[in-house]
Order: C-alpha cells, then sequence, then structure tokens
C-alpha cells in the first residue's frame, strides 16, 4: 500500500522540461523496475529525461554536483541501501542523505528529489519498487512534478 498525497494537479504544464536521473550501478537490476517506471511517467508528460549512472549511494551527491544540475527544471537521485549485519548501513545512508540535502540546497532553484531507498532486507525493496505495490519510482517522479511547478 502507498499512502503518497495525490500529485495529479501537478501533472500538467510538464511537456518539453528537462529531468536528470542520477542512478547508482549498485543494486541496478533491483532498481531498473523503479527507474523505468520514472521514465514512463515521463514519457507519459512529455519530459525530457537524461539518465546517469554512479557506482553507489555514497557518489549521488558528488555525481550530481559534476553534472550541471542547474541546467535542468528537475533532478532525481536514485539509490537502493540495503541493511546488513555491520555499521555500515548506517554509515552509508546518514552520508547519503545528508550530502543529497546539501546539494538540494546549494542548487536551491532546481529541484532535487531524494529517491535513495533504505530498507532492512530485499522483500521490502522490491515491495518499494514494484509498480503494483509501493510503487516508489511513481512517488518520486509525481514529487518531482511537483516541486517543478511551484
Amino acid at each position: 500500500m502507498n499512502n503518497a498525497p495525490s500529485f495529479s494537479e501537478y501533472l500538467s504544464n510538464l511537456k518539453n522540461k528537462n529531468i536528470l536521473i542520477v542512478t547508482t550501478t549498485w543494486n541496478k537490476e533491483l532498481l531498473q523496475p523503479l527507474v523505468n517506471e520514472i521514465e514512463s511517467i515521463a514519457n507519459e508528460h512529455k519530459v525530457n529525461h537524461e539518465k546517469i549512472f554512479c557506482p553507489g549511494s555514497l557518489e549521488l551527491a558528488a555525481t550530481l554536483k559534476r553534472s550541471s544540475i542547474d541546467k535542468y527544471d528537475g533532478v532525481l537521485a536514485i539509490g537502493l541501501v540495503i541493511k546488513g549485519d555491520t555499521p555500515h548501513f548506517k554509515l552509508v545512508s546518514r552520508q547519503t542523505f545528508h550530502d543529497l540535502g546539501l546539494v538540494a540546497l546549494e542548487f536551491h532553484s532546481t529541484p532535487l528529489i531524494n529517491g535513495v531507498l533504505t530498507v532492512d532486507n530485499k522483500v521490502q525493496a522490491e515491495d518499494r519498487i514494484n509498480p503494483q505495490k509501493m510503487n516508489k519510482g511513481k512517488e518520486f517522479i509525481e514529487s518531482l512534478f511537483q516541486m517543478m511547478s511551484s
């Protein structure tokens, strides 16, 4: 179940807008349905999109800063961090969210959506990624559309 608010009122006047999707090579196969959903919705609304990859979630912020994000109408940072048996999960999650927040503030005129999923296990990841379940891809891009419209 997805309890995201409805963003339908923000889904107009998007034609020919340009967005950047930065996603990770780490967990690429797991994230693919989410990225596909984002690209499908962008295509449906005739939003131009470019996709680039970086190694993992920790590299998202640096990749964004090197990507001239101010030339886009909006940006999505997509990643997946799955909890393991070591403190690595907490360290990666905390630093990733902190760094993306700093980029969002620095490039405040370009909306940035943090689409990094932090989950306890692969089943939780699949539930959030699956378009027939929680459909976080739709939630992320519609959130971006709202930010681009306000």
